[in-house]
């Protein structure tokens, strides 16, 4: 899953496209049955699937990253080890595989540093955001100015998006440092800029302040300054050192465009209607700053597991089920846009929905399910979803709900991730996902277990989002949810098909 800013002002409401919608989350636990309700299938692949046989799929990974500078970001070695072992395994099950090339251009950064030039020297952490306008050769110098979050004692919810905000605060010539706010990157920057100032350091305030995310720029032509994250702590201490006197920083962000090429691995079933395809995909790379094993080593491997455990079935399914296993994720999507760009509108109609799976083993779990009716989030996301996706909304629920487990639905457009593109081209979609960096509400620490106050993933997109950061019982209840998912539709669409029909 990545962080990005808003794509259009119907989400600039958003904090980020994670996983809890800023509006109110609508909970549940209903008692829809699901096992044993003539769903044999279903009920078969669930009993068969469990995290014990998912978890060496995640070591195998987690080896593809120890082995290739603890990464399996795209267009890189860790990646590539990923979806070799991948396909390995697929074969080895017994299914025809593609692997389809995905061409991509994006933005490949050569330096990005900074340093606070108090006495000594303070290196900062610095991730340039992508497609960040680069420094002036030998970079920018420049004194720094912390924007306030409150003033006389009141917090200011939208920091940075409006000129009012700088009110007594001198912005000409200098580096200003803000909290990220729910106005967006752009508007932020924008309101900065206009009041002089030559680059904006964001940070993301969380409660884990060493904790530092690279941000994506939808619209580079929106920015005109250089643009960068820092953490939290260090812009707290940048605040506590210009208190009565100046600091200067020097800034230095250079990158270039590059093209590279990488892969959407992609498997379906032998045997299945091929004008009723159940498609199931979760993404394989990770950030390159992260191992990503929650982040999205887990649903990748839940999905594969699935298909081993569905492999001998493959012929008697009644629906065609394909699997993805999305590259460039990361990157905005860049996989699955393209796969659904190479097919024809035939094609996309014979797909009769979509399932994406996000962090489903986050350490301080929730469980997010998408709002496919907007029945409990009208309006919230750009627009609504594709009809049929409130049928797999009720699979999904009922799934949780039958098992005593709770849930919580949200938009559609508060999870970032490869439902999107499907979404937007009219196939109904659905999917969970676990928690990221936001923190836990007591609420929700009553209902889910766990801590509130704290992550749901203290690692996301962070080095330490390894093997040790799993919740290996919520993985095992996950793994079974998705097998049970699948097998149900590889059984039965007619709910889908009736709502997309009547629409």
């Amino acid at each position: 899953m990545r962080w990005s800013t808003p794509v259009t002002a119907a989400v600039a409401a958003l904090v980020v496209t994670a996983s809890v919608a800023v509006t109110s989350p609508a909970y549940g636990r209903p008692t829809v049955p699901a096992a044993g309700s003539g769903h044999q299938l279903a009920d078969r692949l669930e009993r068969a699937t469990r995290a014990a046989g998912a978890l060496r799929h995640l070591r195998a990974w987690q080896s593809a990253a120890d082995a290739n500078g603890g990464t399996r970001a795209a267009d890189t070695p860790g990646f590539a080890a990923s979806a070799d072992y991948l396909v390995r395994r697929l074969r080895l099950a017994g299914y025809r595989v593609t692997r389809q090339p995905v061409p991509y251009e994006y933005y490949r950064i050569d330096t990005e540093r900074a340093v606070a030039l108090t006495t000594p020297p303070e290196p900062l952490r610095l991730l340039a955001m992508t497609w960040s306008p680069t420094t002036p050769p030998g970079g920018v110098e420049a004194p720094v100015r912390v924007l306030p979050t409150s003033r006389d004692g009141v917090v200011d919810p939208t920091p940075g998006c409006e000129p009012a905000d700088y009110a007594g605060l001198p912005v000409t010539g200098t580096v200003v440092v803000l909290p990220r706010a729910s106005c967006g990157f752009v508007v932020q920057e924008q309101t900065a800029v206009a009041l002089g100032a030559v680059a904006v350091l964001f940070y993301m305030p969380t409660v884990r302040p060493d904790n530092i995310y690279r941000a994506y720029l939808f619209d580079p032509a929106a920015i005109s300054v250089p643009v960068a994250t820092i953490t939290q702590r260090a812009a707290g201490q940048l605040a506590a050192q210009t208190v009565g006197s100046e600091v200067r920083v020097r800034l230095e962000i250079t990158a270039h465009r590059a093209r590279a090429v990488t892969e959407n691995i992609l498997a379906e079933t032998v045997g299945g209607r091929p004008d009723r395809v159940v498609m199931a995909g979760a993404h394989l790379d990770s950030v390159t700053e992260s191992p990503g094993i929650n982040d999205n080593a887990a649903a990748a491997a839940a999905l594969l597991e699935t298909a081993i455990r569905l492999a001998p079935h493959q012929r008697a399914v009644r629906n065609k089920v394909r699997f993805a296993w999305w590259g460039a994720e990361e990157l905005i999507e860049v996989g699955s846009l393209h796969y659904l760009a190479q097919l024809d509108a035939e094609q996309r109609r014979r797909i009769s929905l979509y399932l994406n799976y996000e962090l489903i083993a986050s350490p301080n779990f929730g469980r997010f399910i998408v709002d496919g009716d907007d029945a409990e989030h009208p309006g919230v996301g750009e627009k609504p979803p594709p009809p049929g996706s409130g049928a797999v909304e009720k699979v999904l629920t009922g799934y949780y709900g039958s098992r005593g487990l709770a849930y919580e639905t949200v938009d559609l457009y508060s999870i970032g991730s490869d439902h999107w593109p499907f979404a937007d081209v009219g196939i109904p979609v659905g999917g969970m996902d676990g928690g990221t960096y936001q923190a836990k509400t007591a609420e929700q620490a009553a209902r889910y277990g766990g801590t509130a106050g704290e992550m749901f993933d203290r690692c996301y997109h962070q080095p330490c989002d390894d093997l040790s950061n799993l919740n290996l019982a919520e993985f095992d209840r996950n793994c079974r949810a998705v097998a049970w998912v699948v097998g149900r539709f590889a059984t039965d669409v007619e709910d889908v098909l009736a709502q997309r029909h009547d629409a």
